[in-house]
């Protein structure tokens, strides 16, 4: 069916120019170029991605996909699940189906708002529309203040918003929750890949050291991975409790690192081989959890008992409560 939609959506598209069908069947069975080596592929990539919109995809979803970090978290479960070999169609087909969920009119819109900002010329006069562009694209009502505060006191008249915004939040970086250095050892030890780790290792060390254990599902290519990072595990207090109060470990399921060939795991339902580090960590998560979404926090007990999960969240008390459930 969802490859019936494709096809229907090319021809809509090419109707009355044989050739421009043509151009997106080559365009579509092409295979996408994964090693990046150097930077004209990534260039290739965006390029060719963009001659999409003549092939059923919309100007605002060309523009919003083609975003690098947007476009990797796509790719990495359609690498892992045709074994490394992606196709255009591969990727046209995964937009479609994004396209079909609540999550893509929610971040359309923040995308559309993000872009209008980009563009707005500051005018205070209009603050109370403009205010509520901003919670949009989920800045906190308090950090609102605060920027309408900062840009009371600076002439920005001739600036944009997101100019100003980028001023404010460097200058004004005490209105943000308490955060260890971006270099801090501590902070870095925590998002560290420690490789091809077992499970039932994890397990065991928790069990020595009588603390419960605490997974890090990310991934390299996770936008929303990087988010909390920054805006939620650099918090001194967290950092403190994570070290301290768990054993923490971030896997990530994008790590292309190749098993062993004795480890290679092979997926009964679809009988694909997963044969990276990534992919094992993917499958734990899925056959443990019953998830496949990062960011994802999984406390466990000492008999490898889930105790509480967590997804992503913009509010650090959200976060620091689910620490808390563990005492």
């Amino acid at each position: 069916m969802k490859k019936t939609f494709v096809y229907i959506l090319i021809s809509l598209f090419s109707i009355g120019t044989l050739s421009s069908q043509t151009d997106c069947e080559t365009i579509l069975s092409k295979e996408i170029n994964l090693t990046f080596n150097e930077k004209s592929d990534l260039d290739i990539l965006n390029n060719t991605f963009s001659k999409l919109i003549n092939c059923g995809l919309e100007e605002i979803d060309v523009e919003f996909f083609a975003n690098g970090p947007i476009l990797a978290t796509l790719l990495i479960p359609i690498i892992n699940e045709n074994k490394g070999k992606v196709t255009y169609q591969n990727l046209f087909d995964k937009i479609l189906e994004f396209k079909q969920t609540p999550k893509y009119k929610e971040a359309i819109d923040i995308f559309k708002t993000s872009n209008e900002l980009s563009k707005r010329k500051i005018d205070l006069n209009n603050w109370s529309e403009d205010k509520k562009l901003l919670q949009k694209i989920e800045v906190l009502s308090k950090y609102c203040d605060e920027f309408y505060l900062y840009l009371k006191e600076n002439d920005y008249s001739n600036k944009t918003y997101k100019e100003a915004w980028e001023e404010f939040a460097e200058t004004k970086s005490k209105f943000q929750p308490k955060s260890v250095s971006e270099n801090t050892a501590e902070f870095l030890k925590l998002l560290e890949n420690q490789g091809n780790l077992e499970f039932q290792d994890l397990l065991n060390q928790s069990i020595k050291l009588n603390k419960p254990l605490l997974l890090y599902f990310t991934g390299y290519a996770c936008v929303n991975s990087r988010k909390i990072e920054q805006n939620l595990l650099r918090n001194a207090e967290i950092v403190s409790k994570l070290k301290d109060d768990f054993v923490f470990v971030s896997l990530y399921v994008d790590d292309r690192s190749e098993l062993p060939q004795k480890e290679w795991i092979t997926d009964k339902s679809s009988g694909k081989v997963g044969k990276t580090i990534g992919s094992k960590y993917a499958k734990l998560q899925k056959d443990m959890f019953n998830t496949n979404y990062q960011p994802y926090f999984v406390i466990l007990d000492q008999n490898g008992k889930k105790q509480k999960e967590q997804g992503y969240t913009t509010d650090i008390e959200i976060l620091k409560d689910f620490l808390r459930t563990s005492e």
